[in-house]
């Protein structure tokens, strides 16, 4: 505002100049016409000179006088215009309005939005998070919220939750949400009959009600992660009660779901075969939260990639639920693209297994496999860079992340040396899916060049459960989703050794035991971290796996789209974390 003021107080002095050689040149040329002018003026009792009376201004000025006039006018004009621009665009500021229509690509078809079966990532996925409510979900950094809960106590032992909910929750028909309808669907969930895939780990889980707004959730022994177990959708009892598990799955309400989340069920189209070609969702204009600025969101269904794409490229579409790096390169107008590159809580490793190799049971042999390895040169010439580096099992973005760990840095001379004293053959199993194979050849080309023979064994995605189950490999190219806690008890405690756990490495470890069994059973916060920090130092200096890289879920979207937030994703619905921001329309206003 300071130097909007000095330019106008620089343009008045230009003005009084200018008026000052008027002056002088009508105080020169005084004369008894002039006198005459000044009696006439004095007389007028208008002193202002209309329009009418300014277009015969000039035949009393001569040539001169008309062209001092003509400059100062044109100093004013110029002037004012410049300092107008200055201050609209210091001024002027443009913000998000309601309405528009957001298109968003998908390569999938919508079965079932249920939130007690729409729990593997997929369209069902994204439309139940949308449509549904839950007590929790993950926000744009990957860390556990609030959704429908107000607040959270718990006892001392880590045994019972009380959780009060929110008040003015109403479910998209204009019925109430009430804690009865959690532990509805939560009595669905644990019902064998029903086949939920989220029945396991909350089979022993026992809700009782205390009123409306609150509840009671009582676990048979500690467990820390407990909460991240709640981020289901919750269902209208009233609505379902009486629909049978035989009937469930043939219900209507999956394509068109009654739910309390921040979008509701519009419409769909069907081609003549009856398969579905596009699926839309309104606002609910009735959410708790933040009500959404778009108006609709449409999904328009695609058999394969190279489609979608096609359609984005034409601007058919505003986004794409997923781009396979691969395909990258079939993007055309990447300027008018924001590709969102989103942190997925997952690891690929290579994991050892000393069953099937003894020479890998050695670990100066392990380390030269790691330091023979340019792990952010593999990530630069396999992903553009766009992946992010792994040094351990725990993902940097996670609060339980311990940051001074041990770095097996490019050491290729180091490891030559070590392999020449001990000479190694190993045989490298990859899954030929993405770039998983187009990785493992970086792999083996660093480890032939240390000394190392290696074989390439590539396999399908339909041979990978029963080789992963017999752990039928020497070393694994493999990727494990680790979700939003740190709790990796599954992957990496000496229990899960063998074919029906997850520990691929067949790794034991009885400090590490003793860690995961007590971390997860902890409830102080403090306790936990501290516990999660000391395991991931034991395992990356027993390097049971190399720890590569974090892939990234590569999100493109018209830049015409604004407000997205994200950084991280537990789950790919979760991109949707921040919908209630994203905007299409916009409006200006002068800020004063």
């Amino acid at each position: 505002m300071g130097s909007i003021k000095i330019k106008i107080k620089s343009f008045y002095q230009k003005l009084q100049l200018v008026w000052s050689f008027f002056s002088f040149f009508r105080q020169a040329k005084t004369n008894q016409k002039d006198l005459d002018r000044k009696l006439v003026y004095d007389l007028s009792p208008r002193k202002i000179p209309s329009g009418r009376q300014i277009k015969y201004l000039k035949r009393f000025l001569n040539p001169r006088e008309s062209l001092v006039i003509k400059i100062a006018v044109l100093i004013l004009v110029v002037n004012l215009i410049y300092l107008g621009t200055v201050f609209v665009k210091n001024h002027l500021q443009v913000y998000p309005t309601r309405g528009g229509n957001y298109i968003e690509g998908v390569v999938d078809y919508p079965q079932t939005i249920n939130p007690l079966y729409a729990v593997n990532p997929g369209i069902d996925q994204d439309l139940s998070y949308l449509i549904y409510s839950s007590l929790f979900k993950y926000d744009g950094k990957g860390r556990l919220s609030n959704d429908l809960v107000q607040s959270v106590t718990v006892n001392a032992s880590g045994t019972k939750y009380i959780i009060k909910i929110r008040n003015n929750v109403y479910w998209q028909n204009g019925d109430k949400l009430s804690t009865a309808d959690v532990i509805f669907t939560l009595n669905l969930i644990q019902n064998p009959a029903y086949h939920s895939p989220l029945r396991l780990p909350l089979s022993k889980v026992i809700a009782h009600k205390i009123n409306d707004q609150t509840l009671e959730f009582v676990l048979p022994k500690p467990y820390a992660p407990f909460l991240d177990l709640l981020t289901f959708g919750i269902l209208p009892k009233k609505i379902w009660e009486n629909i049978g598990p035989k009937a469930i799955l043939l219900s209507d309400l999956n394509l068109r779901p009654i739910g309390s989340g921040p979008f509701k069920f519009n419409t769909l189209v069907k081609n003549k075969s009856g398969d579905l070609k596009s699926y839309q969702l309104i606002v609910n204009k009735n959410y708790y939260g933040r009500i959404p600025y778009l108006k609709t969101i449409t999904f328009k269904f695609f058999p394969v990639y190279q489609e979608a794409i096609k359609a984005l490229n034409d601007h058919q579409i505003m986004g794409l639920n997923y781009l396979p790096f691969v395909l990258r390169g079939n993007l055309l107008a990447t300027d008018s693209l924001n590709l969102h590159e989103l942190v997925q809580s997952k690891i690929v490793a290579l994991f050892f297994n000393y069953q099937k190799n003894k020479s890998l049971d050695k670990k100066t042999v392990r380390v030269a496999l790691a330091e023979s390895l340019n792990r952010p040169q593999i990530i630069k010439d396999v992903f553009a860079g766009t992946y992010q580096l792994g040094n351990g099992p725990i993902l940097p973005e996670n609060f339980a992340y311990n940051k001074n760990l041990i770095k097996y840095n490019y050491l290729p001379v180091a490891a030559a040396k070590t392999i020449k004293a001990h000479p190694l053959s190993v045989v490298l199993t990859v899954i030929n899916s993405g770039d998983d194979v187009l990785v493992a050849e970086h792999i083996k080309s660093y480890w032939e060049k240390v000394g190392i023979k290696v074989q390439l064994k590539i396999i399908s995605s339909d041979q990978a459960a029963k080789v992963i189950k017999n752990r039928d490999f020497e070393i694994l190219l493999y990727g494990e989703a680790v979700g939003g806690d740190p709790d990796l008890y599954a992957f990496w405690d000496s229990s899960q050794v063998g074919s029906q756990g997850l520990n691929l490495s067949n790794y034991s470890n009885p400090a590490v035991d003793k860690l995961l069994v007590t971390a997860r059973s902890t409830v102080n916060l403090t306790e936990r971290i501290a516990k999660y920090k000391e395991f991931q130092k034991i395992i990356t200096n027993d390097l049971p796996a190399i720890f590569l890289y974090s892939p990234s879920y590569t999100y493109p979207q018209s830049s015409t789209l604004k407000g997205f937030l994200g950084m991280m994703i537990i789950n790919p619905a979760d991109r949707f974390s921040s919908i209630s921001n994203w905007y299409l329309n916009t409006k200006e206003k002068l800020k004063w």
